[in-house]
Formats: C-alpha cells, sequence, structure tokens
C-alpha cells in the first residue's frame, strides 16, 4: 500500500493484507486440488487401459491424437474469436452512466449516507501476483482463460483459475443502528465456452462470476454474495458479451463510528478435455474493462 496517513489508512492496511493472505490461499488450495485430481485421474486411467482388451485400448490411443488436434483448432478458434469480440460495440446498458440515475428515491432520506465510490482496490492475478492495487481505482482491465487436454477422463486434462477483484468502501457510521447497502458493478466484456463432449471423452467447459460483500466495524461482519454469470456444458460453443450494472444488497449492524466494506468479484474458468476452452475477458479492446463501482448505504 501507499503510505499511511490516518487511522481509516491504518485499519485499511490490515484489512488489504489479510484478505491478500486469504485469496492466496485460495488459489493455491485450488491449484492443489486440480494437480491432485490430475495424479489420480491419470492412474485410473492408466489401469483402465492395461484391463481393456487391445482393441478398446487401441481405439484410446487413437482418441489422443484426435484431441491433440482439438486442442489446437479450439486455440486457434478462440484467438479468432476473441478478436471479433474485442472490436465489437457493447450492449446498451447505459454503464457510463450514474446507477442512480432515473431512481430520486434513492437520493431522498435524511438519514442516508448517501453514494460511496471504491477507496481502495485489489485486482489479485490467477497466477498468485498481485495485477494493481491502489487508492481511488478507475477502470480495470483483467482476462483469463483455460483450456483442457487429453481425453478428460477421471478430471484428468483440467485446468482452471480464479482471479478475484476487491473494491474497498469506507464511511462514517451516524448512528447505531442496521445498514442497507445496494452495491453496482459495471461489467464490459465477453466470454468464449466451448466444448464437444464424445462417447470416449468426458469433457467440460465453465465460466461463472459471483459477487460477495462483507462489511467491518471492529470485527468483520456475515459476508452475503450472489451470482450473476454461469455457464456451462459438456457440449457446448457459446461466444456472448456480458455487459451491464450488476446489484446485489448487503446489511450489517453498526455502531456511530468508521465502518468498512468490500465489494468483491470473483471470475472462473475452467475447461476439462482437448479442444474445451473457457475465457472471460474485460480488458482486449477500447470497449471492455471493469467499470468503477458504486454503493448506496441507507
Amino acid at each position: 500500500m501507499e503510505k499511511i496517513t490516518t487511522e481509516t489508512d491504518r485499519v485499511l492496511e490490515q484489512l488489504v493484507a489479510a484478505r491478500r493472505e486469504e485469496v492466496v490461499g485460495l488459489q493455491k488450495a485450488q491449484a492443489d486440488r486440480l494437480q491432485q485430481l490430475e495424479r489420480t485421474g491419470q492412474q485410473r486411467l492408466s489401469d483402465l487401459r492395461d484391463s481393456l482388451p487391445k482393441d478398446i485400448a487401441a481405439v484410446l490411443q487413437n482418441q489422443d491424437t484426435y484431441n491433440e488436434e482439438q486442442t489446437a483448432q479450439t486455440e486457434k478458434l478462440a484467438g479468432d474469436m476473441r478478436r471479433e469480440m474485442a472490436e465489437a460495440e457493447p450492449l446498451a446498458t447505459g454503464t457510463g452512466l450514474h446507477p442512480g440515475a432515473g431512481q430520486g428515491s434513492l437520493g431522498a432520506g435524511a438519514a442516508a449516507v448517501g453514494w460511496l465510490t471504491p477507496y481502495y482496490a485489489t485486482l489479485h492475478g490467477s497466477d498468485g501476483t498481485v495485477y494493481w492495487q491502489g487508492y481511488n481505482p478507475g477502470q480495470l482491465d483483467t482476462w483469463l482463460s483455460a483450456s483442457g487436454s487429453g481425453s478428460g477422463l477421471f478430471g484428468t486434462g483440467a485446468g482452471s483459475f480464479t482471479v478475484y477483484i476487491d473494491w474497498w468502501f469506507t464511511f462514517r457510521a451516524p448512528e447505531n443502528r442496521n445498514y442497507a447497502h445496494t452495491i453496482y458493478i459495471p461489467f464490459n466484456g465477453f466470454h468464449i465456452v466451448r466444448s464437444d463432449d464424445g462417447f470416449w471423452d468426458s469433457k467440460e467447459a465453465k465460466v461463472r462470476i459471483d459477487l460477495s460483500a462483507v462489511g467491518y466495524q471492529y470485527n468483520y461482519k456475515a459476508t452475503g454474495s450472489t451470482n450473476v454469470l454461469d455457464i456451462s456444458d459438456d457440449n457446448i460453443n457459446v461466444n456472448d458479451r456480458f455487459d451491464g450494472w450488476r446489484t446485489m444488497y448487503y446489511s450489517d449492524l453498526l455502531g456511530a463510528d468508521q465502518a468498512y466494506l468490500r465489494a468483491s468479484a470473483s471470475l472462473y474458468v475452467y475447461a476439462r478435455g482437448g479442444g474445451s476452452h473457457a475465457q472471460l475477458n474485460f480488458s482486449d479492446g477500447n470497449a471492455n474493462y471493469l467499470g468503477v463501482p458504486w454503493v448506496y448505504v441507507t
């Protein structure tokens, strides 16, 4: 973090550091699970081949060549589609407007804390590093993809990654009571999900985006979450934009003191088996990015 100058920043520094350790643990656990599944799956696949009649085993061997060809073909197709989608116009969803536009009632009420923009943000990369962090975040760019290999049988040949984006908000609660938070996060991007499952294999591709929120004042409050995108199948070929405001609601009990809110988005991709590919892209082209969230507190 940058130079700490206030008590608010000192508390935030501790929260950001603890969250960073949590994310590192989550990403390591995900990688470890994938590696363990690959090891056990390859052993089961080897045992299966040894137990099959020679003619059936030969068919599985021939499938390996086919799956390698599928992987190469899909990489080219995904690259072409990525370039095409990067140039596509976003859907007319109005993310450039304030999320409260046309909702005059949100601005009413003497007890309302009002609208907040992020005080700090961290973009945790899928490779375990921090892609970006700092005060007063603007638009953020990120993309992640996963490609499968092999037959996919017993969970082999799978790849998966998760990117976490944390936006931190802070405000002084004026009185002791429950506070409601309406969280608006603008997305401008696209997804590519491709898989071609057959009789001799087990393939799948998946993309998923979840939002979560947790408050902090002296200690952490309960966490809330919601899913905003979930696309997966064993036979699928979907390329589409993902634009617009996504909203979630969160409430917590606060005292008349400084309070914090962390709003997070997790972007997840998974692909298993040769030719399977999953991608979430909020980076390529001028129209694709994660915008600046807003929170309205009452």
